[in-house]
């Protein structure tokens, strides 16, 4: 499933540089794949689809994995 970095870091306004999440929600989370410019690609497993699904579900995901408390929850 394919995400807009600029739209998680809206979400996420402390979000690291998009090289380092992916790099680290890749050693954390899920198998994530830097694309060309804006996008990354994250291949969601069956049991984290309904909470990770959406930009907001990445944006808390990112949040935990950099130990950084979020608003969303």
């Amino acid at each position: 499933m394919k995400f807009s970095y600029s739209l998680i870091k809206k979400i996420f306004p402390k979000a690291p540089a998009k090289a380092k999440l992916v790099e680290e929600l890749n050693l954390h989370s899920f198998e994530t794949e830097n694309l060309p410019g804006d996008a990354f690609e994250v291949g969601l497993p069956a049991n984290r689809y309904s909470d990770c699904a959406s930009h907001v579900g990445v944006a808390r995901e990112a949040a935990a994995v950099f130990g950084i408390k979020s608003k969303l929850g």
